[in-house]
């Protein structure tokens, strides 16, 4: 079989308001990333100028040619809302590099879709507001109303992590373990790169998983 047709498709998106004059470069270094990830790379989206949705535009593209992810230069590009991507599939920002893995959790509740009309300032907020107990990443409304506000200049996104900005107020962080479900019966970690790693590629180079697994094993200390 053909291991150039076996990679999984990826397509790009470039916004002229947010790449600016670095558009094509934005646009090269999209290709070298997805290329560097494993993705088959085929084609760069670029919204009109017009559109009132870039982001809906590129995800009406995305789906039609059926590709498992979505490359983007920042979060920016996506309005700080990787949510709304990864209800179809999974995103890859080039700076930081970064995987936002497509989820297989969707609000069914309508009343926490994404509004059918465009937003206002006041609207937001007020979504903000009603929706104070869902988290973003899982409300497609509350997710919506926050990038709205980011791109208004009415939040400014922190730039740390949650663990980091626990961290600065002196407060605990709860464990790994305490976070979510632990790795089923008979399944380490080592298991669990490797088989993730034959997903997209079912010849792994040695030494790439190898400093895969020390990196990964790294980020759970």
């Amino acid at each position: 079989m053909n291991s150039h047709h076996a990679r999984p498709l990826a397509v790009g998106l470039v916004r002229a308001d947010v790449s600016g004059s670095s558009a094509l470069e934005h646009a090269a270094g999209l290709r070298r990333h997805a290329e560097g990830l494993g993705y088959q790379y085929i084609h760069t989206v670029r919204p009109p100028h017009d559109d009132r949705d870039p982001v809906g535009y590129a995800l009406g593209i995305a789906a039609g040619l059926e590709v498992a992810a979505l490359i983007v230069w920042d979060l920016e590009t996506v309005g700080h809302t990787p949510s709304r991507v990864c209800e179809q599939m999974d995103l890859e920002t080039v700076v930081p590099p970064e995987t936002w893995a497509a989820s297989a959790y969707v609000h069914r509740d309508p009343g926490h879709g994404y509004p059918a009309q465009p937003l206002t300032e006041l609207v937001a907020r007020h979504i903000m507001q009603d929706h104070l107990t869902c988290r973003a990443t899982r409300c497609p409304r509350k997710a919506f109303a926050y990038a709205f506000l980011v791109k208004e200049g009415k939040i400014v996104p922190p730039t740390s992590s949650p663990r980091e900005r626990a961290a600065a107020r002196g407060l605990e962080y709860p464990a790994l373990d305490e976070l979510g479900p632990a790795l089923p019966d008979g399944v380490d970690l080592a298991v669990l790169v490797g088989v993730l790693g034959k997903l997209t590629d079912p010849d792994p180079d040695p030494d790439l998983e190898a400093a895969r697994l020390d990196r990964s094993v790294a980020g759970q200390r």
